[in-house]
């Protein structure tokens, strides 16, 4: 069966933006998605977080739950719930990518796509430009060490995916 996709943004409360915290929770939810088979990507732009979560639908909906309940984000907003597609981000159990940490090159590209406001760059409202802002934060990923210090191993192997 072929996994589902989640996309979600919020506001992070202020003791969740330092990078002590910010490392704590990619690690954290690295291991935790890792024995449930959901992959993705978390971006936070100023206070803003977006999350694309893949997998179970059943586990990625339970995810999604404990996030909207957890005190260090406020106003989550469900951008889109998509069954039966192909990952498009399993390269990590979980990567956390601060655009305000960025490397001056890949920080420029982000910022020339998609406007700056107040210093930050902005996430874009429309669902179908918050999709190509996940792409384009992952394909920047690949090249920007892990906050956590360790990217996580690939998360689903062959034998996953081919049962999917």
């Amino acid at each position: 069966m072929k996994p589902s996709r989640l996309i979600y943004r919020s506001l992070a409360t202020e003791e969740v933006i330092s990078n002590e915290a910010l490392r704590d929770i990619e690690s954290k939810a690295s291991e935790n998605n890792s024995t449930k088979g959901i992959t993705g990507l978390l971006v936070l732009s100023g206070n803003t977080f977006v999350q694309v979560l893949e997998g179970p639908a059943l586990d990625i909906t339970e995810l999604f739950g404990r996030i909207m309940a957890d005190k260090r984000h406020r106003q989550v907003q469900l951008v889109s719930f998509e069954s039966g597609v192909e990952r498009g981000f399993d390269d990590w159990n979980m990567r956390l990518v601060d655009l305000y940490d960025l490397p001056g090159e890949q920080r420029a590209l982000m910022a020339a796509k998609y406007p700056a406001k107040g210093g930050d760059i902005a996430v874009p409202s429309e669902t179908y430009l918050i999709h190509a802002f996940m792409l384009d934060a992952r394909y920047i990923c690949r090249s920007v060490p892990s906050r956590a210090g360790v990217d996580a191993q690939p998360a689903v192997d062959e034998q996953q995916q081919s049962a999917s």
